[in-house]
């Protein structure tokens, strides 16, 4: 996703359930009786979700907003779009470093929250211990929204393995959710939880459709989030999304040949929505 402003004007999916997901979660969330919490969002991407969803929902004399992303090219985007608003920051960050977290965020915060960007770590078990290690020594939350499954990765593979495309493709395993083919998205997230630290957690794999307004809008959506379109020669591009496209079709056992590109095209996908506090040290 090297292309901030395509994301920023296509992630109708990501804005529809990171707003319903907090509005359902709002008032769970471990706020500070007396306000000053501080907040850290993992993969914020372009910066709109955080800036449209998370940071009305946080106590008017907040201390810290920080939003993150380990791609710098989306960080200067959202700084660019939000930076004039007070108590946001805006910092490139690996959720799942496995060489530490930086000192000046670790044990800093009140609450970490991440919305569809933990399908991209490398190691889930490193991230969640991270997540852990950003929240402060006496306690804080964590809400956390990450794709189970989608058959756009499922299109990925199939065209991954196809001699027109495989040589762009070679890698695409690191793209693809961790749990796209688990028979137990939900225990695996619970283990996750468990070895990082916490104890009272809840965990939900949720069973969604999508409506997306048109084939139109889905092909806009998907080409901003693709993570294999600059790998190819700008003449093959029109060709590859229109061979995904067909995939994907396929896939959810339609034939492109009869699909009304400017008709509702409804996705299913499977979401995970995770909740966990982490208790206080005692002394």
């Amino acid at each position: 996703m090297n292309h901030p402003e395509w994301y920023h004007r296509a992630n109708d999916v990501q804005r529809h359930d990171a707003e319903c997901i907090l509005a359902e979660f709002a008032q769970k969330m471990a706020w500070l009786p007396s306000g000053g919490d501080s907040l850290i969002d993992l993969g914020s991407g372009s910066g709109d979700v955080v800036i449209d969803f998370i940071y009305p929902q946080m106590p008017e004399n907040f201390q810290r907003l920080v939003c993150s992303d380990i791609n710098a090219n989306m960080m200067n985007f959202a700084c660019q779009q939000y930076g004039h608003i007070k108590g946001v920051e805006f910092k490139v960050l690996d959720m799942g470093t496995a060489n530490g977290l930086p000192s000046s965020l670790n044990g800093q915060f009140d609450h970490v929250t991440s919305f569809y960007a933990m399908m991209y770590p490398k190691s889930l078990r490193q991230t969640f211990r991270n997540i852990y290690d950003l929240l402060k020594p006496e306690g804080g939350d964590c809400l956390l929204v990450t794709l189970a499954y989608h058959p756009t990765f499922d299109a990925y593979k199939r065209m991954s393995q196809t001699e027109k495309w495989s040589e762009y493709m070679y890698d695409v395993e690191s793209f693809m959710p961790q749990q796209q083919y688990s028979p137990d998205p939900k225990g695996d997230f619970m283990g996750f939880l468990q070895n990082a630290g916490f104890s009272d957690y809840q965990v939900e794999v949720r069973n969604k459709v999508f409506p997306h307004q048109s084939l139109n809008v889905f092909r806009s959506n998907m080409v901003a989030v693709n993570p294999f379109i600059d790998r190819l020669p700008k003449e093959k591009q029109s060709e590859f999304v229109n061979d995904f496209l067909s995939c994907i079709c396929d896939i959810l056992g339609l034939n492109i040949t009869r699909v009304d590109f400017n008709a509702t095209f409804p996705v299913p996908y499977k979401l995970a929505v995770m909740y966990a506090k982490k208790s206080g040290n005692i002394c």
